[in-house]
C-alpha cells in the first residue's frame, strides 16, 4: 500500500519583501508535534515558546495541553495531520509564541504518493530569513531589520547588541541548513515529547 504525502507551503503571515514561506512534503499520517517539529526546523524557529495548531475561526486548539487544559487544548501527539488536512487547497493555521504571535498559513499543495526510495519529510524550497526570537513579532521584526541596516537609526546600537549582528539580510536562507536541522528535529520530535513544546 502506498504512502500519502502533502505538499505544504508554509508561510509567516504578515511577511513582504520577501514573504518568508518554505515548501516540505510530509507524510500525511504524522501527528501533529511531529508537523510542529518540521515547522520550527524548516523556518530556523529555537522551539523556545508554545504553540497551536487551528483553523481561522479557532474552532480547536492543537498542541501541548497545560496541566489545567484551561485552553481545552488537543494534545498534538494524538492528532493525526491527515484527519484536519485531506485535499489540496486546505489550510491550518499555526502560531508559534503567543507574546510574539508568530502565524504561520499550512497550505497544502498536493496530495501525492511517496515514491519509492525517498524519505520524507523532506524541504523543496523556501524564501527570506526567519526572525529572531522574541523580536516583538511581525511588525517588531520589521522596525529590527530597519534599525539594524541604518547606521543612523536612534535603536541601531541596541539592536546590534541585542542580536550580535551588524547587519540583517532579509533573503537569507540556507535550504540544505535548513533541511538537515528539519529532519533532526522531526527525528527527535518521535522520540522526546519532553525537548519540544
Amino acid at each position: 500500500m502506498s504512502q500519502t504525502i502533502f505538499q505544504l507551503k508554509i508561510t509567516l503571515m504578515g511577511s513582504q519583501k520577501p514573504p518568508i514561506w518554505r515548501q516540505v512534503q510530509i507524510p500525511a499520517d504524522i501527528d501533529f508535534q511531529q508537523l510542529h517539529a518540521i515547522i520550527q526546523g524548516a523556518m530556523g524557529w529555537t522551539n523556545s515558546h508554545l504553540h497551536a495548531f487551528t483553523d481561522q475561526r479557532r474552532n480547536f486548539s492543537i498542541g501541548m495541553p497545560d496541566e489545567f487544559d484551561i485552553d481545552e487544548t488537543q494534545d498534538g501527539r494524538e492528532e493525526k495531520v491527515q484527519d484536519y488536512l485531506s485535499a489540496k487547497g486546505d489550510t491550518l493555521i499555526y502560531e508559534y509564541d503567543f507574546g510574539d504571535s508568530w502565524e504561520h498559513r499550512v497550505e497544502v499543495q498536493k496530495v501525492l504518493e511517496a515514491e519509492p526510495g525517498e524519505t520524507y519529510p523532506k524541504l523543496l524550497k523556501g524564501k527570506g530569513a526567519c526572525p529572531p526570537e522574541d523580536c516583538g513579532g511581525i511588525w517588531g521584526y520589521y522596525n529590527l531589520v530597519e534599525a539594524i541596516n541604518n547606521p543612523k537609526h536612534e535603536s541601531h546600537e541596541d539592536m546590534v547588541e541585542w542580536t550580535g549582528i551588524e547587519s540583517w539580510d532579509v533573503n537569507e536562507f540556507d535550504q540544505a541548513q535548513a533541511h538537515d536541522r528539519m529532519v533532526d528535529w522531526y527525528e527527535n520530535a518521535a522520540d522526546s515529547y519532553g525537548m519540544f513544546f
